[in-house]
């Protein structure tokens, strides 16, 4: 008897114990703002009008699995030296003023690290997915901190007096960061982004008369500048409980001085030929080409399927990104630019490599390649 009332009172104490450890977490989901805001009922009910909406959830075009067992949480998590560079990564320190006076009918771009740009297209000022901080998680982890260069060492945003427009692929800490938006959001003019996340950007303080929210397919005008959000093969969610609930996508960004695609995050589908065959050939295609893994081949290309992509796409120029910045795989960290190169030259793909931070424009690139990651 004495026995049974004691595990019953060990019972009563574990689930006091749990429901408090719940409560706790759920106060910290709903009390941390980098985890943004959720889409409303009345929201909800609105994208349901969509095609690639259903049961409360943005749908890919074709079935894509978002982990698989191809991958040992042991090698996952394995310490692996190779995984980050043994030195610092050598960059530029763009300067604002050159880089904002633009004379001429070209596009000027510099790489910022991981999937952020800067872009000058007709003398308006496009960034694209700006992760301009420190940690790729809403808490600092150790493992999600950045190995690349400070981006403020970079390009220094307190010496530009504005930013035209901000668009973003999907809500995923390493593409859309509620630090960065702090930083940026006195100066930026515009946002575009995929249906739902604009509930993150109000919730952060952004005016949502300056947010423009796109489904795959549609397009917005900024000046004389046409931006059209298309599919990617990704997913999205900030926390445990909203997987899904934004969209995720692609852009193409077409102007008289170029074209520029952008791939955000997204595994190879057969949407890139879509895309080639309806706003192709794109003067550079810029795409996400590192921290793939056979866990999760379906939404996120290996090197191979990127340049694959690049020519669907049928690109003049392809520059692999989502490299460089964090680990988030198992691969080496140079190993995506090894690839790509290596595949680029297989397919007959024209490739470019610049160091983070310098500028290029698409009227004179340089097609001499230099492996700076190597030095």
């Amino acid at each position: 008897m004495i026995f049974k009332h004691f595990m019953r009172k060990m019972v009563v104490i574990l689930l006091y114990v749990f429901l408090c450890l719940g409560g706790v977490f759920i106060g910290f989901l709903n009390l941390n703002p980098q985890f943004g805001s959720n889409p409303s009922s009345i929201q909800k009910e609105n994208y349901s009008k969509y095609e690639n909406y259903f049961n409360e959830k943005f749908q890919n075009i074709e079935e894509t699995i978002l982990a698989t067992d191809d991958i040992s949480m042991a090698n996952f998590f394995r310490r692996d030296s190779n995984r980050v560079p043994q030195k610092e990564i050598d960059h530029d320190l763009i300067n604002s003023k050159s880089f904002t006076s633009l004379k001429n009918n070209s596009i000027r771009f510099a790489w910022l690290g991981h999937s952020a740009f800067i872009f000058n297209i007709e003398n308006k000022l496009i960034m694209l997915d700006p992760m301009l901080t420190e940690y790729a998680s809403p808490i600092p982890i150790s493992s999600l901190k950045r190995f690349g260069p400070d981006p403020e060492k970079v390009l220094s945003i307190k010496d530009l007096d504005s930013i035209d427009a901000v668009i973003f692929s999907h809500d995923h800490y390493d593409h859309l960061d509620y630090n960065s938006i702090k930083i940026l959001k006195d100066k930026v003019k515009k946002y575009y982004v995929p249906i739902g996340l604009g509930n993150h950007l109000s919730d952060w303080g952004v005016n949502s008369k300056l947010i423009t929210e796109l489904n795959w397919n549609e397009k917005s005008k900024y000046h004389n500048i046409e931006i059209v959000c298309l599919p990617s093969r990704h997913f999205s969610g900030r926390g445990p409980f909203n997987r899904n609930s934004t969209l995720w996508a692609s852009w193409a960004i077409l102007s008289e001085d170029g074209k520029v695609y952008f791939s955000g995050d997204s595994g190879y589908g057969k949407h890139f030929k879509d895309i080639g065959q309806k706003y192709g050939p794109f003067d550079i295609v810029l795409i996400d080409s590192g921290q793939y893994n056979k866990a999760w081949k379906h939404s996120h290309m290996f090197p191979n399927e990127a340049v694959l992509a690049a020519k669907d796409l049928k690109a003049k120029y392809f520059m692999p990104i989502h490299w460089g910045a964090f680990v988030l795989s198992t691969h080496e960290w140079d190993e995506p630019v090894n690839e790509s190169v290596l595949y680029a030259k297989r397919f007959n793909q024209r490739i470019i490599t610049p160091k983070i931070g310098q500028v290029l424009e698409l009227s004179k690139i340089n097609k001499k390649l230099i492996s700076w990651w190597d030095n």
